[in-house]
């Protein structure tokens, strides 16, 4: 640590006590006193879920915390355009700064990039943003949405990240396209037609990725009833495939879930705990038909946030080097892995989100998705950056999860 970064760390500190103490002082330790708190939200932006009142600790000394990437500090170097030089790590095609924001999805509140949005779009070169129902109003306010992201990345010298939307039709589409909904479609014609009619749609907007088509089994009382293609396996097997092939000749990348089937889950995992009982003999009888069908020549596959009895009934999929095995080795899929929504996967166990993410890296994910809680995102990102440096993330599987990317923003001209 220099001694320039120790006298500023040691002002800052001084700083801090000198207003806890009038704080308390003043206030008497009033609710309504802003003072700073233990905890932090540094780099909270739009879209942060939570927002903690006052300034955290962490706030105040952050600038001293970041202002470089050597010394004590566990804190992470920004990955902004001042790190465009550094040299490759290890074997990684940038910094590990860098190289481990590429391996996020991010998501954002709104239908707006509000300066701090773009902020943090050039602090960090996020592998890419996915856009959710109530980020999009209309077709020409996502294209300007788009266009601030991407111009907040291109500003920063950053690769231009992948903007893929969660889009199953009607209600739950994120870009209101006029799309009926994903079960509406009544063959696999119908099904190709449509994913193939919204891809066109959101082609010119700049989206080059979806989180669909929705493969699984539609469960009766399961939480894809109604939703999902159908209740019988060959039949969505069918309709998944077409869907799939629908998306790709519109040049649009799909990522069909939830994998290995969460159909028979006790709940919607996206809100709940939930657990899906089936063995593995029976999902391979069922759930994994419309898997299997695609993994050939899907070019990305999401897995699911629930829990699974087949394996230790414990432990989210997504997190499951088991899981990674039985679709990389059984299956055959060498596409890219997008995690389950792991924001969702903290409510099977409570873990932090950051927690998730270094292991859902380390069993095999490629992209791992988190939501519009900015905060969640940065502590996720600061958590890989450290396991990188710790060894806890080999180096070599960052490399192959960023070579798997890679492959995909070339396919679908991500530039």
């Amino acid at each position: 640590m220099t001694r320039r970064r120790i006298i500023g760390l040691a002002g800052c500190l001084t700083a801090v006590i000198v207003v806890l103490a009038l704080a308390l002082t003043l206030g008497g330790g009033s609710k309504g006193h802003a003072v700073p708190e233990g905890g932090s939200g540094y780099g909270a932006g739009a879209g942060t879920v939570t927002a903690r009142r006052g300034t955290g600790l962490m706030d105040a000394l952050a600038p001293v915390l970041e202002a470089d990437g050597g010394g004590a500090s566990t804190s992470a170097p920004a990955t902004t355009s001042t790190t465009a030089s550094a040299p490759p790590a290890g074997g990684l095609p940038a910094s590990q700064a860098r190289a481990a924001a590429r391996l996020f999805l991010v998501g954002l509140g709104g239908t707006r990039a509000r300066g701090n949005v773009l902020r943090r779009f050039a602090l960090h070169e996020w592998g890419g943003v996915v856009l959710e129902p109530g980020n999009g109003r209309s077709p020409q306010q996502v294209a300007d949405l788009i266009g601030a992201i991407q111009g907040a990345a291109r500003g920063a010298h950053h690769v231009a990240p992948i903007i893929a939307a969660s889009q199953l039709g009607g209600d739950l589409d994120a870009v209101p396209v006029g799309a009926p909904p994903q079960a509406a479609a009544a063959d696999a014609a119908g099904a190709r037609a449509a994913a193939l009619g919204e891809a066109k749609a959101l082609h010119p907007l700049g989206i080059r990725m979806v989180l669909a088509p929705d493969a699984d089994i539609a469960f009766a009382g399961g939480p894809w009833e109604g939703l999902a293609f159908s209740d019988d396996p060959a039949t969505a097997t069918g309709m998944v495939s077409a869907a799939v092939s629908g998306w790709k000749d519109g040049e649009v990348a799909p990522a069909p879930g939830h994998f290995p089937g969460e159909g028979a889950a006790s709940g919607d995992p996206a809100l709940e705990a939930a657990t899906v009982g089936l063995s593995l003999a029976e999902l391979k009888a069922r759930d994994l038909e419309p898997f299997a069908a695609v993994a050939k020549h899907a070019p990305a596959i999401q897995l699911s946030s629930a829990t699974y009895v087949a394996f230790d009934g414990v432990t989210p999929a997504t997190l499951l080097p088991e899981v990674v095995a039985l679709l990389r080795g059984e299956l055959g899929f060498d596409g890219v892995i997008v995690s389950g929504d792991l924001a969702a996967a903290s409510l099977a166990g409570g873990a932090p989100v950051a927690d998730l993410a270094v292991q859902a890296i380390k069993a095999g994910v490629d992209l791992a998705w988190i939501p519009g809680d900015a905060a969640d995102q940065d502590a996720a990102w600061r958590a890989v950056v450290r396991a990188l440096r710790t060894g806890e993330i080999p180096t070599s599987r960052v490399a192959d999860a960023l070579r798997r990317v890679s492959a995909l923003r070339a396919a679908y001209g991500v530039r």
